[in-house]
Protein backbone atom coordinates (compact mmCIF):
# COMPACT_ATOMS: atom_id res chain seq x y z
CA UNK A 1 0.00 0.00 0.00
CA UNK A 2 1.56 3.31 -1.34
CA UNK A 3 2.16 5.94 1.20
CA UNK A 4 -0.14 8.86 1.07
CA UNK A 5 1.51 12.22 0.46
CA UNK A 6 2.16 14.96 2.76
CA UNK A 7 1.04 18.14 1.85
CA UNK A 8 0.91 19.87 5.34
CA UNK A 9 3.05 19.46 8.43
CA UNK A 10 2.47 20.76 11.97
CA UNK A 11 5.58 20.72 14.70
CA UNK A 12 6.40 22.27 17.81
CA UNK A 13 8.88 24.20 17.83
CA UNK A 14 11.50 25.43 21.37
CA UNK A 15 15.00 25.05 21.81
CA UNK A 16 16.44 22.97 18.87
CA UNK A 17 14.05 23.22 16.28
CA UNK A 18 16.31 21.52 13.44
CA UNK A 19 13.84 18.34 13.55
CA UNK A 20 11.73 20.09 10.91
CA UNK A 21 14.65 20.78 8.17
CA UNK A 22 14.90 17.23 8.96
CA UNK A 23 11.48 16.43 7.91
CA UNK A 24 11.60 18.29 5.02
CA UNK A 25 14.33 16.96 3.48
CA UNK A 26 12.90 13.74 3.82
CA UNK A 27 9.39 13.75 3.90
CA UNK A 28 8.84 17.30 2.21
CA UNK A 29 8.36 16.66 -1.76
CA UNK A 30 4.75 17.37 -1.84
CA UNK A 31 4.72 19.44 1.52
CA UNK A 32 2.56 22.82 1.01
CA UNK A 33 1.85 24.24 4.41
CA UNK A 34 3.79 24.27 7.31
CA UNK A 35 2.13 25.22 10.58
CA UNK A 36 5.35 25.82 13.52
CA UNK A 37 3.73 26.00 16.88
CA UNK A 38 5.49 27.74 19.43
CA UNK A 39 5.27 29.91 22.72
CA UNK A 40 6.89 33.24 23.38
CA UNK A 41 7.84 32.71 26.71
CA UNK A 42 10.93 34.91 27.61
CA UNK A 43 13.86 34.32 30.26
CA UNK A 44 13.20 30.60 30.82
CA UNK A 45 15.64 28.37 32.30
CA UNK A 46 17.41 26.08 29.67
CA UNK A 47 16.80 23.21 32.27
CA UNK A 48 13.58 21.43 33.87
CA UNK A 49 14.79 22.05 37.14
CA UNK A 50 14.73 25.79 36.97
CA UNK A 51 17.88 26.69 37.91
CA UNK A 52 19.27 29.61 36.27
CA UNK A 53 22.57 30.68 37.86
CA UNK A 54 24.68 28.90 35.40
CA UNK A 55 26.99 30.72 33.73
CA UNK A 56 26.67 31.60 29.65
CA UNK A 57 29.01 30.08 27.36
CA UNK A 58 30.94 33.14 25.50
CA UNK A 59 30.80 30.68 22.23
CA UNK A 60 27.13 28.98 22.04
CA UNK A 61 25.39 30.71 24.94
CA UNK A 62 24.92 27.74 26.74
CA UNK A 63 23.53 28.47 30.43
CA UNK A 64 21.73 31.38 29.35
CA UNK A 65 18.53 31.88 29.73
CA UNK A 66 16.18 31.26 26.95
CA UNK A 67 13.86 33.52 24.74
CA UNK A 68 11.53 30.92 22.90
CA UNK A 69 10.00 33.82 21.16
CA UNK A 70 13.08 34.90 19.42
CA UNK A 71 14.09 31.67 18.72
CA UNK A 72 10.95 30.80 16.78
CA UNK A 73 10.58 34.11 15.12
CA UNK A 74 14.36 33.39 13.98
CA UNK A 75 13.52 30.21 12.69
CA UNK A 76 10.08 30.88 11.05
CA UNK A 77 11.60 33.72 9.14
CA UNK A 78 14.93 31.20 7.71
CA UNK A 79 12.19 28.59 6.06
CA UNK A 80 9.77 31.62 5.16
CA UNK A 81 13.12 32.80 3.11
CA UNK A 82 14.36 29.39 1.91
CA UNK A 83 10.97 27.86 1.09
CA UNK A 84 9.69 31.18 -0.56
CA UNK A 85 7.86 30.49 -4.18
CA UNK A 86 9.54 31.23 -7.54
CA UNK A 87 9.36 34.10 -9.41
CA UNK A 88 6.51 33.44 -12.05
CA UNK A 89 5.70 29.99 -10.03
CA UNK A 90 2.95 30.83 -7.58
CA UNK A 91 2.56 27.33 -6.64
CA UNK A 92 6.14 26.47 -5.64
CA UNK A 93 7.87 26.83 -2.24
CA UNK A 94 6.20 25.86 0.85
CA UNK A 95 3.96 28.16 2.88
CA UNK A 96 5.42 28.86 6.43
CA UNK A 97 2.89 30.20 9.49
CA UNK A 98 3.72 31.05 12.51
CA UNK A 99 1.47 29.48 15.01
CA UNK A 100 1.90 31.24 18.68
CA UNK A 101 -0.03 29.21 21.83
CA UNK A 102 0.24 31.16 25.46
CA UNK A 103 1.14 28.05 28.02
CA UNK A 104 3.72 24.96 27.06
CA UNK A 105 2.45 23.39 30.50
CA UNK A 106 -1.38 23.31 29.00
CA UNK A 107 -2.14 19.96 27.75
CA UNK A 108 -5.75 21.27 26.55
CA UNK A 109 -4.21 24.65 24.38
CA UNK A 110 -1.88 23.10 22.36
CA UNK A 111 -3.94 20.18 21.86
CA UNK A 112 -7.23 22.78 20.87
CA UNK A 113 -4.57 24.36 18.82
CA UNK A 114 -3.56 21.39 16.78
CA UNK A 115 -7.08 20.08 16.37
CA UNK A 116 -8.25 23.48 15.30
CA UNK A 117 -5.03 23.73 12.35
CA UNK A 118 -6.59 20.40 11.12
CA UNK A 119 -10.51 21.79 10.62
CA UNK A 120 -8.78 24.49 8.93
CA UNK A 121 -7.13 22.55 6.65
CA UNK A 122 -10.04 20.23 5.69
CA UNK A 123 -11.80 23.02 4.33
CA UNK A 124 -9.52 22.12 1.39
CA UNK A 125 -11.49 19.51 -0.54
CA UNK A 126 -8.09 18.14 -1.63
CA UNK A 127 -6.42 17.94 1.79
CA UNK A 128 -7.72 14.50 3.33
CA UNK A 129 -6.36 13.69 7.09
CA UNK A 130 -3.64 10.90 5.70
CA UNK A 131 -2.12 14.21 4.18
CA UNK A 132 -1.25 15.80 7.57
CA UNK A 133 1.45 15.22 9.36
CA UNK A 134 2.09 15.93 12.94
CA UNK A 135 5.35 16.00 14.16
CA UNK A 136 6.18 15.03 17.87
CA UNK A 137 10.08 15.80 18.16
CA UNK A 138 9.62 19.45 19.51
CA UNK A 139 8.21 20.69 22.73
CA UNK A 140 7.42 20.11 26.71
CA UNK A 141 6.64 16.60 28.11
CA UNK A 142 3.37 17.98 28.38
CA UNK A 143 2.89 19.21 25.14
CA UNK A 144 4.07 15.17 23.94
CA UNK A 145 1.00 14.10 25.79
CA UNK A 146 -0.98 16.92 23.79
CA UNK A 147 0.35 15.88 20.50
CA UNK A 148 -0.45 12.25 21.01
CA UNK A 149 -4.19 12.80 22.38
CA UNK A 150 -4.59 15.27 19.28
CA UNK A 151 -3.07 12.30 16.70
CA UNK A 152 -5.84 10.19 18.33
CA UNK A 153 -8.74 12.21 17.98
CA UNK A 154 -7.35 13.36 14.63
CA UNK A 155 -6.64 10.34 13.02
CA UNK A 156 -3.55 12.70 11.16
CA UNK A 157 -0.35 11.08 10.54
CA UNK A 158 2.22 11.03 13.13
CA UNK A 159 6.17 10.94 12.69
CA UNK A 160 9.38 11.84 15.04
CA UNK A 161 12.23 12.99 14.14
CA UNK A 162 15.54 11.28 16.07
CA UNK A 163 18.39 12.89 17.30
CA UNK A 164 20.45 10.97 14.81
CA UNK A 165 20.09 8.82 11.53
CA UNK A 166 19.69 5.58 11.38
CA UNK A 167 21.96 3.16 9.47
CA UNK A 168 20.20 4.29 5.95
CA UNK A 169 20.88 7.78 7.48
CA UNK A 170 17.18 8.75 7.51
CA UNK A 171 15.84 10.58 10.82
CA UNK A 172 12.76 10.87 10.42
CA UNK A 173 10.72 7.15 11.80
CA UNK A 174 7.15 6.77 11.12
CA UNK A 175 4.74 6.10 14.08
CA UNK A 176 2.24 3.34 13.41
CA UNK A 177 -1.13 4.52 15.22
CA UNK A 178 -3.99 1.70 14.26
CA UNK A 179 -7.53 2.42 14.80
CA UNK A 180 -6.80 2.57 18.82
CA UNK A 181 -5.09 -1.22 18.05
CA UNK A 182 -8.34 -2.57 16.88
CA UNK A 183 -10.86 -1.20 19.67
CA UNK A 184 -13.42 -0.55 16.79
CA UNK A 185 -13.52 -4.43 15.70
CA UNK A 186 -16.25 -7.28 16.18
CA UNK A 187 -15.62 -9.34 18.85
CA UNK A 188 -15.36 -11.72 15.63
CA UNK A 189 -12.78 -9.52 14.04
CA UNK A 190 -10.85 -9.93 17.33
CA UNK A 191 -11.26 -13.70 17.68
CA UNK A 192 -9.72 -13.81 13.62
CA UNK A 193 -7.01 -11.51 14.68
CA UNK A 194 -5.95 -13.96 17.59
CA UNK A 195 -5.81 -16.92 15.51
CA UNK A 196 -3.85 -15.40 13.39
CA UNK A 197 -1.32 -14.05 15.89
CA UNK A 198 -0.82 -17.25 17.49
CA UNK A 199 -0.14 -19.22 14.46
CA UNK A 200 3.17 -20.66 12.85
CA UNK A 201 3.81 -20.22 9.57
CA UNK A 202 6.09 -23.05 7.68
CA UNK A 203 7.38 -23.40 4.58
CA UNK A 204 5.56 -26.98 2.95
CA UNK A 205 4.58 -28.25 -0.16
CA UNK A 206 1.27 -26.56 -1.52
CA UNK A 207 -1.56 -29.38 -0.35
CA UNK A 208 0.72 -31.06 2.27
CA UNK A 209 0.53 -30.78 6.07
CA UNK A 210 4.38 -31.37 6.51
CA UNK A 211 7.70 -30.06 5.42
CA UNK A 212 9.29 -32.32 3.39
CA UNK A 213 12.40 -34.79 5.06
CA UNK A 214 15.59 -32.70 5.42
CA UNK A 215 14.20 -29.41 4.30
CA UNK A 216 14.12 -26.57 6.50
CA UNK A 217 10.30 -25.28 7.80
CA UNK A 218 11.62 -21.83 8.33
CA UNK A 219 9.07 -21.26 11.28
CA UNK A 220 7.59 -17.64 11.02
CA UNK A 221 5.44 -16.61 14.09
CA UNK A 222 2.56 -14.73 13.12
CA UNK A 223 1.17 -15.73 9.71
CA UNK A 224 -0.89 -18.13 7.96
CA UNK A 225 -2.29 -19.43 4.69
CA UNK A 226 -5.73 -19.06 3.57
CA UNK A 227 -6.72 -22.89 3.71
CA UNK A 228 -5.17 -23.27 7.28
CA UNK A 229 -6.93 -19.84 8.36
CA UNK A 230 -10.21 -21.64 7.62
CA UNK A 231 -9.17 -24.79 8.70
CA UNK A 232 -8.51 -23.03 12.33
CA UNK A 233 -11.60 -21.51 12.30
CA UNK A 234 -13.66 -24.39 10.87
CA UNK A 235 -15.60 -22.19 8.14
CA UNK A 236 -15.94 -22.82 4.06
CA UNK A 237 -14.36 -19.70 3.44
CA UNK A 238 -12.39 -16.95 4.49
CA UNK A 239 -13.88 -14.18 6.39
CA UNK A 240 -12.35 -11.77 3.91
CA UNK A 241 -14.60 -8.49 4.86
CA UNK A 242 -13.53 -9.04 8.02
CA UNK A 243 -9.60 -9.49 6.78
CA UNK A 244 -10.03 -6.54 4.78
CA UNK A 245 -10.75 -4.16 8.06
CA UNK A 246 -7.82 -5.54 9.85
CA UNK A 247 -5.32 -5.03 6.58
CA UNK A 248 -7.31 -1.40 6.65
CA UNK A 249 -6.14 -0.78 10.65
CA UNK A 250 -2.77 -1.65 9.85
CA UNK A 251 -3.38 -5.09 12.28
CA UNK A 252 -2.21 -7.63 9.46
CA UNK A 253 -0.70 -7.36 6.13
CA UNK A 254 -2.15 -9.77 3.39
CA UNK A 255 0.26 -11.51 1.22
CA UNK A 256 -0.35 -12.43 -1.74
CA UNK A 257 2.41 -14.61 -2.71
CA UNK A 258 4.74 -16.89 -0.67
CA UNK A 259 7.21 -19.51 -1.12
CA UNK A 260 6.43 -23.29 -1.00
CA UNK A 261 8.63 -26.19 -1.47
CA UNK A 262 8.22 -27.47 -5.03
CA UNK A 263 9.15 -31.10 -6.25
CA UNK A 264 11.37 -29.91 -9.65
CA UNK A 265 12.73 -33.14 -10.28
CA UNK A 266 12.06 -35.27 -12.93
CA UNK A 267 9.55 -38.15 -12.97
CA UNK A 268 11.36 -40.89 -12.00
CA UNK A 269 14.12 -39.12 -10.20
CA UNK A 270 14.38 -38.76 -6.59
CA UNK A 271 12.59 -35.28 -4.99
CA UNK A 272 14.94 -32.04 -5.59
CA UNK A 273 12.96 -29.83 -3.32
CA UNK A 274 13.12 -25.53 -4.47
CA UNK A 275 11.14 -22.66 -2.54
CA UNK A 276 9.05 -21.39 -5.26
CA UNK A 277 6.84 -18.58 -5.20
CA UNK A 278 3.13 -19.37 -5.07
CA UNK A 279 0.06 -17.26 -5.69
CA UNK A 280 -1.98 -18.06 -2.88
CA UNK A 281 -3.30 -15.66 -0.02
CA UNK A 282 -1.54 -15.50 3.67
CA UNK A 283 -2.13 -13.69 6.65
CA UNK A 284 1.02 -11.46 8.63
CA UNK A 285 0.11 -10.33 12.09
CA UNK A 286 1.59 -6.38 12.00
CA UNK A 287 3.52 -5.33 15.21
CA UNK A 288 0.31 -3.24 15.96
CA UNK A 289 -1.47 -6.40 15.35
CA UNK A 290 0.41 -8.31 17.55
CA UNK A 291 -0.30 -5.53 20.35
CA UNK A 292 -3.66 -5.74 19.55
CA UNK A 293 -3.95 -9.10 20.25
CA UNK A 294 -2.20 -9.33 23.57
CA UNK A 295 -5.34 -7.12 24.70
CA UNK A 296 -7.82 -9.31 23.09
CA UNK A 297 -9.96 -11.95 25.40
CA UNK A 298 -10.28 -15.23 22.62
CA UNK A 299 -14.40 -15.86 22.23
CA UNK A 300 -15.50 -19.18 23.55
CA UNK A 301 -16.93 -19.69 20.26
CA UNK A 302 -13.53 -19.75 18.84
CA UNK A 303 -12.78 -23.15 17.25
CA UNK A 304 -9.75 -25.10 17.68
Amino acid sequence: MASPKITVLIALIGKHPQHVEHFIREKGSNLKTIHLLHTYDKDQPPSRDGIDGTSECKHCGSGALIDYGALANKFVKKLQRKYKPEKGKPKSGITIISEPYDDAHDLWEVQDRILEIVENERQDDNVQLNNIALEISGGTNIAAAAQIFAIYNSEIVPFYVDNKPDESGNWVRDILVPENFGKKLSQKAKNVLKVIADSEFTVKPDGHSETPDGEDPHPVKGQITRKDLQRKLDVPRAPDGILKKLEDFKLIEILSKYDVYTDTSDEDDDPAWELVPYSFNAYKITRAGIIAARRFKISKQVQK
